[in-house]
């Protein structure tokens, strides 16, 4: 991973509302303040509030570059760049959950589970991630490829599954 990934996802211009107009109290639409504070304000008088803005293509594409590799040790590559020490190079390793489907898990029968629920089953839609992570062996895999990892027991109903 680059070095200056940071760099490259977070500075961008943030959308928004660059300022509120003057605090005077006697442009509130409540007249019987006396004070009033000035995040309050810019919430009142503005129409919307600044945003973050973040560029995470960068991070998609190097996911994208490391498809086939070990999902830990492309892990710690990320980890390596984008430590905890910071709220920002936190909030970027927060959006990886966004784009790799990273905690499935091998049920009793042998089918794969994403957070408690049967991966394949169209009773509930799951959002749409670029990648997965093999639970067999580990290694990162575009979204694609899913359907033909899925084992047999991800296509077997629950009714049938009990019987």
């Amino acid at each position: 991973m680059r070095t200056d990934m940071f760099k490259v996802i977070i500075e961008r211009p943030r959308w928004g509302a660059g300022h509120a107009a003057s605090p005077k109290l006697k442009r509130t639409k409540d007249y019987t303040l006396k004070a009033i504070g000035h995040k309050r304000h810019a919430i009142e008088s503005t129409r919307y509030t600044k945003v973050l803005n973040e560029n995470l293509a960068p991070l998609v594409r190097f996911l994208r570059s490391r498809c086939g590799q070990q999902w830990d040790e492309v892990f710690s590559e990320i980890c390596a760049q984008l430590d905890t020490g910071s709220t920002m190079k936190m909030h970027v390793r927060q959006h990886i959950e966004d784009f790799v489907l990273a905690r499935i898990s091998i049920g009793r029968y042998g089918e794969w589970l994403f957070e408690g629920e049967v991966l394949g089953s169209n009773e509930r839609r799951y959002r749409r991630r670029r990648f997965f992570v093999d639970p067999t062996d580990g290694v990162l895999k575009e979204q694609r490829f899913l359907s033909e990892c899925l084992p047999a027991a991800n296509r077997i109903t629950g009714a049938e599954r009990h019987e």
